[in-house]
């Protein structure tokens, strides 16, 4: 995703999302940016890749949020509260 050169980009334009794992599985760590048009652009570490830049990439919102709160529904640890989680991605 594109940013428009006229949107500033901030320590604030972005969200850090901990999210446990299921058993046998390692956490992920989400730095999510703020939602344009319906996308959020992503950068995710795992336990595969803490030493690494992290692999980046543009997600749809509204399936991110989908997918975070089927990881909270499950009973894994989900790190900040799903509330603001919803306030970022609008939902």
């Amino acid at each position: 995703m594109t940013l428009p050169d006229d949107i500033p980009t901030a320590i604030d334009d972005f969200l850090t999302v901990r999210l446990a794992g299921a058993v046998g599985e390692g956490e992920r760590f989400l730095l999510v940016g703020r939602p344009y048009d319906g996308l959020v652009h992503v950068r995710e570490w795992t336990h595969k890749t803490y030493n690494t830049e992290g692999e980046d990439f543009d997600a749809d919102a509204g399936e991110l949020l989908a997918d975070i709160e089927s990881i909270y529904a499950a009973g894994q640890g989900v790190t900040p509260e799903m509330y603001e989680i919803r306030l970022w991605l609008g939902g």
